[in-house]
């Protein structure tokens, strides 16, 4: 197969943008709202690095095969936005702090802490989340086990992420107080966070859609911001209830501005922090078996 040179490239039509929109929707459960021109353009680079010379052949791609998957997977992650960055929300990761502040002084610490990033990207949130529990606990001068997970779909983020090294210009949004104590600069504007948070880090890749399928572990802290808008409503509200029933009672779910829209969970409470969509499982959720 060989692409077909530029000058002679068909546009693709309205009808066939709507059934690729259709067979992400149906394979990963991704809305793209993206323009015309972005999705266009997209899909002709894998044509191209597929060798693939009409619209209607790459479309006649998307069956059930492994070659699919990786191919519905290698178009998400172009056309899917992944900009994050260290403390990007410094009202929820201040929250955090609070919250487990407020359990250490009421004598509630768990013996074990777990938290989660879903929809991680390369990393920052995460690790940011990281070094605030670890200076919760160093300031306190109290000491548990604790760990993290991250997830995304993209593999290439997850790669970035566990290298854990970022340009300079990424380790300055850190605040001094954390920066100080938890990356390392390893070369000529870069930095790595330190080996003292990565060695309780885990990187996983998993599609939200298939959350059930997610380590059905009782997490403290959930944080899934800005990837479920992505996801047309009906299935939002259905992937955050089952965050909801991943969180163990007490625990924390945070979610991006927004997201919550139309959304009631009866096991959750609101959490009253400015500028910040957050909830805490009730204590009662543990007499209903969750």
């Amino acid at each position: 197969m060989s692409a077909v040179p530029a000058s002679h490239e068909q546009p693709i039509t309205c009808d066939q943008l709507v059934l690729l929109s259709q067979q992400l929707r149906d394979r990963a459960g991704i809305t793209i709202d993206s323009p015309h021109s972005i999705i266009e353009h997209t899909v002709r680079g894998r044509m191209a690095a597929l060798g693939v010379a009409e619209i209607g052949e790459y479309l006649a791609l998307f069956d059930d095969s492994i070659n699919a998957r990786a191919e519905w997977l290698a178009l998400i992650d172009l056309l899917t936005i992944k900009e994050t960055r260290f403390f990007r929300q410094p009202a929820a990761l201040e929250g955090i702090a609070v919250y487990l502040s407020e359990l250490i002084a009421q004598g509630q610490a768990p013996r074990e802490l777990t938290i989660w990033s879903a929809g991680c990207s390369t990393g920052q949130e995460l690790y940011s989340m990281a070094m605030v529990i670890d200076q919760v606990l160093h300031l306190r001068n109290i000491w548990f086990e604790w760990q993290g997970i991250g997830t995304d779909i993209s593999f290439s983020t997850l790669s970035l992420a566990n290298r854990a090294t970022y340009q300079e210009s990424d380790a300055l949004t850190i605040p001094a107080k954390y920066r100080s104590r938890y990356v390392d600069r390893v070369g000529e504007n870069q930095w790595q966070v330190s080996r003292e948070i990565r060695e309780r880090i885990h990187f996983f890749q998993s599609n939200l859609l298939h959350v059930n399928s997610a380590p059905d572990m009782g997490f403290n802290i959930i944080f899934c911001q800005n990837v479920l808008i992505y996801f047309e409503r009906d299935r939002r509200h259905w992937i955050i209830d089952r965050l909801v029933e991943r969180l163990r009672p007490g625990g924390l779910l945070v979610l991006g501005a927004g997201e919550d829209v139309h959304w009631t969970n009866t096991e959750v409470c609101r959490v009253s922090w400015p500028g910040v969509c957050a909830f805490r499982k009730t204590q009662e959720a543990l007499h209903n078996g969750r």
